[in-house]
């Protein structure tokens, strides 16, 4: 009896040790990650609004054209736009939570209401500059660093957007002329932000970013208000950036 007794508390020994592994390695499996218990691991997709300050150049590089002037040689003729607005788009990403530090990438679309015309410094009577930033994409890495549901990050990568610029003169000549053109224009993006866990799936956020979309040449014609081309056609090298600051809502899957 006292042997089988002894076989019989080895057994449930044992049973009992098994559940115990097990129950344990259940826990680890459903454990948040280490340092937070909160896990921001996975694909997110949402919307941002908020506000665009743009700064735009465009200078009139070749001699020869309608609009070019000689006060300035020999950099050419300078015009500079300066416009404050409404922005907002959607942006989608991914990202993964090791220990307290997250990792990811995300992708952006925004459009902008920057939009900005100006008497001409050099024809005051009869021209017009106006130059747009009318929407833009990034393409970024992000690292973070989360408290619980709270986490802050930095951010770097790709930027693209078009610009439009167009001059007009109203009245030098027998009818109105105008030169514009859009272009897109290719640079970088760099930020920095916070997001806040509201639900296991909703994420609330504050972000900033500064888009420099480069330069580009663009070559087009002056055309008449009756649809004619002009004769010389011009060159127009237009600059842009931009700061931006934006609400966010996103929406994590998988929870």
């Amino acid at each position: 009896m006292d042997r089988r007794n002894q076989v019989k508390r080895l057994i449930a020994l044992a049973a009992l040790a098994g559940l115990s592994a097990t129950a344990a390695s259940a826990a680890d499996m459903a454990a948040p990650v280490a340092g937070s218990a909160y896990d921001w691991s996975g694909f997110y997709a949402g919307a941002h609004i908020g506000v665009a300050n743009g700064d735009m150049k465009a200078t009139d590089v070749r001699p020869g054209g309608g609009f070019y002037t000689d006060l300035v040689p020999p950099n050419g003729t300078d015009f500079n736009f300066s416009d404050t607005n409404v922005a907002g788009g959607a942006h989608i990403g991914y990202q993964s939570q090791w220990n307290q530090f997250v990792f990811g990438g995300e992708a952006t679309w925004t459009a902008t209401g920057i939009d900005k015309t100006i008497v001409s410094p050099y024809f005051r009577d009869s021209d017009t500059e106006t130059s747009k930033i009318k929407h833009y994409a990034t393409v970024v890495g992000r690292v973070g660093y989360a408290f619980d549901r709270f986490m802050v990050y930095a951010k770097g990568g790709y930027a693209g957007g078009e610009v439009g610029f167009r001059a007009h003169d109203c009245c030098t000549l027998a009818m109105g002329v105008s030169y514009e053109q859009s272009s897109w224009q290719n640079g970088y993006a760099v930020g920095a932000g916070i997001d806040y866990a509201l639900t296991n799936s909703l994420i609330l956020g504050v972000d900033y970013t500064h888009i420099d979309l480069g330069s580009k040449t663009s070559t087009g014609n002056n055309v008449f208000d009756d649809g004619s081309l002009g004769a010389n056609p011009e060159h127009f090298k237009t600059k842009a950036r931009a700061d931006v600051v934006m609400a966010r809502l996103s929406y994590k899957f998988g929870n």
